[in-house]
C-alpha cells in the first residue's frame, strides 16, 4: 500500500508541475505577442496626418493621396473586367451590380476631377454604358457581347480625347475575383 501512495503522489505531483509549466509558458507567449502588438489610435497618438496639417494644406494633400484620376481608372478597370465576365457567364445581377458601381467610381473621379467630365459623359455615361446597362437588363448575352465592343471603342475614344491615346482598351482575358 505504501508504494502506491508515494506514486500518487508523484503522479499529482508531475501534473502539478505540468500545469504550472504550461500556465508559465502560457503567460510568457501572451507577453510577448502583446509586446510585438503595437495599438496606435485615439487621443494618446495625437492628431492624425490630416489633421496636423494646416488647413490651407489639407485639400492639396487629399489631392496627392487620390492621384488625380488614375485611382479612378484603376477601380474602373477592374469594375469593367469583373462586369465582361459576369456578363459573358450570364450573371446578370452581378453584371447589373458592377455597372453601377463602375458609374459610380466614375461620377466620383469626375466630381474630383472635372477637367474630365464633358468627354466621360459624352462618350461613356451618355453613350455606351446606358446600351451596356440595357443589354444587362434584358439578359440577352449577344446584345451584351456587341455593346461591350461599343463600351471598348468608347472607353478607348475618351483616352485619345484627353491625350492618352497610349491607353486602348482590350477585351478582358482573366478573371480577377472568383465570383461566379
Amino acid at each position: 500500500m505504501r508504494g502506491f501512495g508515494i506514486t500518487r503522489g508523484w503522479g499529482i505531483g508531475v501534473a502539478l508541475a505540468g500545469v504550472v509549466l504550461a500556465t508559465a509558458g502560457f503567460g510568457a507567449g501572451w507577453g510577448i505577442a502583446l509586446a510585438q502588438h503595437v495599438h496606435r489610435h485615439g487621443a494618446s497618438e495625437g492628431p492624425g496626418w490630416l489633421v496636423a496639417l494646416k488647413p490651407d494644406g489639407r485639400i492639396p494633400a487629399i489631392q496627392r493621396q487620390l492621384r488625380g484620376f488614375e485611382t479612378t481608372m484603376a477601380e474602373v478597370s477592374y469594375r469593367y473586367n469583373e462586369m465582361y465576365f459576369a456578363g459573358v457567364e450570364g450573371n446578370w445581377d452581378y453584371a447589373a451590380h458592377m455597372a453601377m458601381t463602375l458609374e459610380h467610381a466614375l461620377r466620383l473621379g469626375l466630381e474630383r476631377n472635372p477637367s474630365r467630365k464633358a468627354n466621360a459623359e459624352n462618350l461613356f455615361l451618355k453613350g455606351s454604358l446606358p446600351q451596356v446597362l440595357d443589354a444587362i437588363k434584358k439578359k440577352d448575352a449577344a446584345l451584351f457581347k456587341q455593346r461591350i465592343e461599343a463600351m471598348r471603342a468608347a472607353c478607348t475614344a475618351c483616352h485619345a480625347a484627353e491625350n492618352h491615346a497610349f491607353i486602348r482598351i482590350g477585351v478582358p482575358t482573366a478573371k480577377r475575383n472568383p465570383v461566379e
